[in-house]
């Protein structure tokens, strides 16, 4: 049958999707350029932020 053909192709894409390394987002303060950066608070209008080395709050922070 050419639908177990289909799934049988689908499956071994989504298995060879969940073998590709996809890069991580590290977050970086705007103040110190740190790293150390942690989810400090959110809900529905956003996410803020904290720097653990500087004390920086907010919603700004730089994605590399």
């Amino acid at each position: 049958m050419e639908n177990d053909e289909d799934i049988d192709k689908i499956e071994e894409l989504i298995l060879e999707e969940g073998k590709k390394i996809h890069p991580k987002t590290v977050l970086l303060c705007p103040v110190c350029n740190s790293s150390n950066v942690t989810y400090y608070l959110g809900g529905q209008i956003g996410y803020m932020y904290q720097c653990k080395d500087c004390g920086y709050i907010g919603a700004l922070v730089i994605e590399k």
